[in-house]
């Protein structure tokens, strides 16, 4: 089974993440176990969230928007990683996205960043500044503003939209954080939401194969 770690958006939680990723795992078949890791922290629910899902839902952030708690949450996953790894991918939503960057991006978290093979970014936002958060402060990169030779060099996949009216320009941002000739694009059309069309996921879903494939080779890939 290929092992993929899931984190899930601000102001939502693991089972409404599930359910949102519940067509593209569908789509991806069988040979794949996904391992929803919570956040810790009671966050209002995100924009839509009650609407779809209930005003029953305890929703989360892995971070309470603090340097700290961002610093503790980058250093929990990376403690994540390392007892459970290593993962052929790590996918995250948003937040998620930004959490799983922000790692990536640490000279510090080097050991867990290692354990992951590759990573999906749908809908992601900009990963905060490590320098920054180590002296108590929180600055969201620029990718254009990462020198080449820090950039994420995992090989990574990112869908995302140029209708993300949430996070406008974020999703871009991220990309350009990783290197040039790991990293994939897939547009579509859900704004800052994962997208529930069938061509689109159909197309996310081959993407996420062609990446595994490039690191664990076609055989271990169903």
């Amino acid at each position: 089974m290929i092992k993929i770690l899931c984190l899930h958006g601000i102001g939502t939680n693991s089972e409404i993440f599930e359910i949102q990723t519940a067509k593209l795992r569908r789509v991806l078949g069988d040979g794949y176990q996904f391992d929803f890791v919570e956040g810790n922290h009671p966050w209002p629910a995100a924009p839509g969230i009650r609407e779809v899902f209930g005003n029953n839902q305890i929703c989360f952030s892995y971070s309470d928007g603090s340097a700290e708690s961002t610093r503790e949450a980058v250093s929990d996953l990376a403690d994540y990683i390392i007892a459970n790894g290593p993962f052929p991918c790590v996918l995250g939503f948003s937040m998620g996205a930004s959490l799983l960057a922000t790692l990536l991006l640490s000279a510090d978290a080097r050991s867990a960043a290692n354990q992951i093979k590759s990573a999906i970014f749908l809908s992601g936002t900009a990963p905060c500044d490590w320098d920054e958060l180590q002296k108590g402060r929180i600055r969201f990169l620029n990718g254009k503003d990462v020198p080449r030779q820090d950039a994420i060099r995992t090989p990574t996949l990112h869908a995302w939209s140029a209708f993300d009216l949430d996070y406008p320009g974020q999703s871009c941002q991220l990309v350009q954080a990783c290197k040039e000739d790991n990293r994939k694009e897939i547009m579509h059309s859900a704004g800052h939401a994962i997208p529930i069309a069938d061509h689109e996921i159909t197309n996310i879903a081959a993407a996420i194969r062609e990446l595994i494939i490039g690191t664990l080779g076609a055989a271990n890939v169903g």
